[in-house]
């Protein structure tokens, strides 16, 4: 992991920008920054750019116009193309990028039928898309955290770009059904339950279950009802619930059951169960 105030960083207003590598998604490089009384200059990326904004407002060039850009909107720029520009006067932009390459994007396109060779091309002048935003944030903030769930920050990206390409590359496109994979399914589901402790990656999964990483995610949530680190988390809690019913502390059956900390735990054991571990453990105890 890299950080660095970046070239395009110089000038921020409200603290300073960072930019990052994400070094088990091959070196994705990721940025954030809040920028005021600045503007880039004419200038374009060898991969795609995809900007999130979080606040304020941008009015970049791109594709022979300006353009004015708010919360919620995406810029999706394909590589070489050129942009500038930056918030009004008097005004902040606050947003999040990243900038996936050709060979994650081919990975992308292998989930649709037909021609798979080919690259995504974007031509609108801005993503408006609920689904594509919240997944694209999801991905950034996790990325952000060293303790973060690596399968549910993986599953927010290919969420999010499958989206991208099958609503707004042109021309607009459906991915190939996710089918069932039954055999895939139960691999994998086996696997979570085997590794508990570990920090599953979805590359890894998938290469145990024999599907691509951006197939897996699918296949896994259509026949599940839920994705893969949704139903990792599940099978913790179970395991933490039966340790603390055998008598175990709630910091020793934290651990066990493959979370980093007795926050950890309680966090996901309420949403779960409804109740805090330690009430779970009086209960149990007065039961």
């Amino acid at each position: 992991m890299v950080s660095a105030s970046g070239g395009s960083g110089a000038g921020t207003g409200a603290g300073p920008a960072r930019m990052w590598r994400v070094a088990d998604l091959g070196g994705l490089e990721l940025f954030r920054a809040t920028i005021s009384e600045f503007e880039f200059r004419p200038h374009a990326h060898e991969e795609f750019f995809l900007a999130l904004t979080e606040d304020g407002l941008a009015r970049p060039t791109y594709r022979g116009e300006r353009h004015v850009i708010g919360p919620g909107d995406v810029i999706a720029l394909n590589p070489e193309e050129a942009h500038a520009g930056g918030p009004p006067a008097e005004s902040s932009w606050s947003y999040r990028a990243l900038y996936p390459g050709p060979e994650l994007f081919g990975k992308v396109v292998a989930e649709f039928p037909g021609d798979r060779r080919g690259m995504p091309a974007f031509g609108a002048d801005v993503v408006r898309d609920r689904a594509v935003v919240d997944r694209l944030r999801r991905f950034h903030l996790l990325s952000e955290s060293v303790q973060a769930n690596r399968l549910e920050r993986e599953e927010c990206l290919v969420e999010a770009l499958v989206l991208l390409v099958a609503r707004h590359s042109a021309p607009v496109r459906a991915p190939r059904s996710p089918g069932r994979e039954p055999g895939a399914v139960r691999r994998s589901r086996e696997y979570l339950r085997e590794h508990l402790d570990r920090n599953v990656t979805l590359e890894a999964l998938a290469a145990f279950a024999g599907l691509s990483p951006f197939h897996l995610s699918r296949v896994f949530r259509s026949a599940v009802g839920m994705p893969p680190h949704a139903y990792q988390t599940s099978v913790r809690v179970r395991r933490a619930k039966s340790l603390i019913r055998a008598g175990l502390p709630i910091t020793v059956a934290a651990a066990e059951a493959g979370f980093y900390d007795q926050a950890h735990l309680n966090r996901h054991f309420k949403r779960i169960l409804g109740l805090s571990p330690g009430r779970y453990a009086r209960d149990a105890t007065d039961g």
